[in-house]
C-alpha cells in the first residue's frame, strides 16, 4: 500500500514538474509590444530587405504564407489565383514539413472536404512558384537575419515577429505611410497598434486564448 502511495505521489510530482516547465517556457518567450519595437529599431533594414525580396520571390497572384519552425522545417500554406478576377483558390497547406525530404500524405476519399487544398504535391507547387530547396534556404537566412520567424506577402506584407502563448506578434509593413486616418483604423486597442511610417504592430491569436492584449491599449488623453 505505501508503495502505491509513493508511486501516485511520484506520478504527481513529475506532472506538475512538466506543468512548471510549460507554463515557465511560454512566460520566458513570449513577446510583446516592447521586444518588437526593440527588434524593429535593430533590424528594420533586415526586415524591409526581407520584405522586398519576398514579394519579388512570390509570382503575381499568388499568396504565401511561411513559417520555420528550423532551417529545414516550415508551415506553409499558398493560394492561387482563379480564373474569376480577385478570387484565389487554396492550393496547398501543409504544417511542420521538410522541404529537402517532404513525404506526401495520402487521403482517403471519404476524407476529402471541399475546403481541402487542391493538392499535396510539394513539387508541384514549387514549379508554380519557380521555387526550389536555395529559395526556402535563402528564405530562412533573411528571416534570420531579421530575427523573425515567418512571412505573408501582399500589402500590407505581414512579418512574423513570435510567439505570445499560443499567438503571434507581428509587423503589418504597408508600402506607403499611413495618413492619420489609416494610422486611426490601425489602432484598435485590441490586436493592432500603430507604431510609426508605414508600420503597424499587430497580435493574431492561437487557436485559444484572447484576441485583444492589454499591449495595444492606447493612452487615454
Amino acid at each position: 500500500m505505501s508503495f502505491l502511495i509513493s508511486f501516485k505521489f511520484l506520478k504527481m510530482l513529475r506532472n506538475l514538474f512538466c506543468f512548471v516547465l510549460i507554463v515557465f517556457f511560454f512566460s520566458s518567450c513570449a513577446k510583446n509590444s516592447s521586444d518588437l519595437k526593440r527588434n524593429y529599431d535593430e533590424n528594420s533594414k533586415d526586415i524591409k530587405e526581407l520584405k522586398e525580396y519576398f514579394n519579388k520571390i512570390v509570382p503575381k497572384g499568388y499568396i504565401v504564407t511561411i513559417r520555420y519552425g528550423s532551417s529545414d522545417e516550415v508551415d506553409l500554406k499558398v493560394y492561387e489565383p482563379t480564373d474569376v478576377p480577385s478570387k484565389i483558390a487554396l492550393l496547398f497547406r501543409q504544417w511542420d514539413i521538410d522541404f529537402e525530404d517532404y513525404l506526401e500524405p495520402e487521403k482517403l476519399e471519404y476524407e476529402k472536404k471541399d475546403y481541402d487544398p487542391k493538392t499535396n504535391s510539394l513539387a508541384l507547387v514549387k514549379k508554380k512558384l519557380k521555387w526550389n530547396n536555395d529559395t526556402f534556404n535563402e528564405l530562412y537566412e533573411k528571416l534570420e537575419n531579421a530575427n523573425c520567424i515567418g512571412i505573408t506577402n501582399g500589402n500590407p506584407t505581414e512579418v512574423e515577429y513570435g510567439y505570445r502563448g499560443m499567438g503571434v506578434m507581428n509587423y503589418l509593413l504597408f508600402d506607403n505611410n499611413l495618413t492619420e486616418e489609416e494610422q486611426k483604423e490601425n489602432s484598435n486597442d485590441c490586436s493592432k497598434m500603430f507604431y510609426k511610417d508605414n508600420i503597424v504592430f499587430t497580435f493574431s491569436p492561437g487557436g485559444i486564448g484572447s484576441f485583444c492584449i492589454p499591449d495595444f491599449k492606447r493612452t487615454k488623453k
